[in-house]
């Protein structure tokens, strides 16, 4: 590893050399910079240290149900480390999140900097969730003889520099979570065997939000006996898309309901523009009933939103990669997006449970509003469909705990000891 590591570090310092540079024009990269700066936290004195490694929000909800269920069985309270490689995970959070003691940016990938970090926190464990492992950091961590997990990790194919990156990585930790048996078997072949199948536990979260949901009020009454399309996390190339299919769906009785990716007025700003017509904002004092197209400018009902919907869109699919698209499952809903999807496990199952379908061309997309509108009962059967999926999966906190419990960290609380005695 030492050889790659010092290629590796030489061209981390080459790219970080332009990062001031470009912060000058980019408010989000300068805003990233200047979080980079910040010191390690100072635990206090005779508390274990959790740090639990994040890439942006999305992993971060795969993540705390896993911590959630831990800190409830362990037989002391450790000092939570969180951090986030995207500001959006830390901004969101830092604030909010109870069990979070620290949470803030991963610091830069440095060998001095990353030393000082682990020095300083001396953490019992570190959990990385799905991906965004960082050499100098494993480094650091396993000469120091920290155990690491990585949890709800998925397996692409033994193939390319993706798989040659983790191959370098992966065999470092302690023990490796994976979301499906096509991962447990990659991972074999590759000769790393300290491999648990345990699902995602994304399905924990968004158990919990459905099991919590609120009404949001008005939107019942906005959407009344119309087909309510629902697109989530969408972003410009989402919209455009839509906006096609918008055109091809005129004179069916839809109500459309659009939730940007980064709710910014910017963002607000570029949809309207985008879509046809005129459309409401929810934080407008009323919605007229003569416009079928509601922005939500509000964050944090996204989840809630679901729950309305006929038919939901998730967006991404055009960029990087679609979002989370259990969140719709959950309320079981008919679910599109882009064609970008093969990273995510969960698509290639709901696609092939037929809940799910990849659109590429707008007209494909309306063409399936409109057979959905024509013959409503396939959405009674695509919501049992959902409902036997969600059913099925595993209690991935749970294998996760059964997995570290015992540890010279993980000492479960006297009373579960004497529950699982009895």
């Amino acid at each position: 590893m030492r050889r790659w590591r010092l290629i590796y570090t030489v061209i981390l310092l080459l790219g970080l050399a332009v990062i001031p540079v470009v912060s000058l024009f980019n408010e989000k990269v300068r805003r990233w910079w200047r979080a980079r700066r910040s010191s390690p936290p100072t635990p206090p004195s005779g508390r274990q240290v959790l740090w639990l490694h994040c890439a942006s929000v999305g992993e971060f909800e795969q993540g705390r149900p896993v911590l959630e269920y831990i800190l409830q069985r362990l037989s002391h309270r450790p000092f939570v480390v969180i951090t986030f490689f995207s500001s959006s995970g830390w901004q969101r959070y830092r604030q909010s999140y109870p069990f979070g003691d620290w949470i803030g940016p991963l610091p830069t990938d440095l060998p001095w900097v990353v030393r000082r970090w682990v020095k300083r926190l001396s953490p019992a464990a570190v959990f990385f969730v799905k991906y965004d492992l960082w050499p100098n950091l494993i480094y650091e961590l396993h000469a120091r003889k920290v155990p690491m997990y990585l949890l709800s990790a998925h397996i692409e194919p033994i193939k390319g520099f993706r798989w040659w990156w983790k191959k370098q990585l992966l065999p470092y930790m302690t023990h490796i979570f994976v979301q499906t048996e096509n991962d447990a078997r990659r991972l074999r072949q590759a000769g790393i065997s300290c491999v648990t199948i345990a699902g995602d536990s994304r399905l924990v979260r968004v158990r919990q939000l459905a099991e919590e949901w609120l009404p949001i009020s008005g939107i019942r009454e906005w959407i009344g006996k119309s087909f309510c399309v629902v697109a989530g996390s969408v972003w410009e190339e989402d919209i455009r898309f839509l906006a096609q299919a918008y055109q091809q769906l005129r004179g069916q009785n839809i109500r459309w309901i659009l939730v940007p990716h980064e709710i910014t007025q910017k963002q607000i700003e570029n949809t309207h523009k985008l879509w046809p017509v005129r459309c409401a904002q929810y934080s407008d004092p009323e919605w007229p009933t003569d416009k079928d197209t509601l922005i939500l400018d509000t964050t944090g009902l996204l989840a809630y939103l679901y729950f309305y919907a006929d038919a939901v869109w998730v967006g991404g699919g055009f960029g990087r990669g679609i979002h989370n698209i259990l969140e719709p499952a959950v309320h079981k809903k008919p679910i599109f997006f882009g064609p970008n999807y093969k990273d995510f496990c969960e698509a290639h199952e709901l696609i092939a449970l037929k809940v799910a379908e990849s659109c590429k061309y707008p007209m494909s997309f309306s063409n399936a509003i409109k057979s959905l509108i024509k013959d409503r009962r396939r959405l009674q059967i695509i919501a049992e469909k959902l409902e036997n999926y969600i059913a099925s999966k595993p209690n991935t906190p749970e294998i996760v705990w059964q997995e570290v419990r015992g540890a010279g960290w993980a000492l479960p609380a006297a009373d579960e000891t004497v529950e699982e005695s009895i």
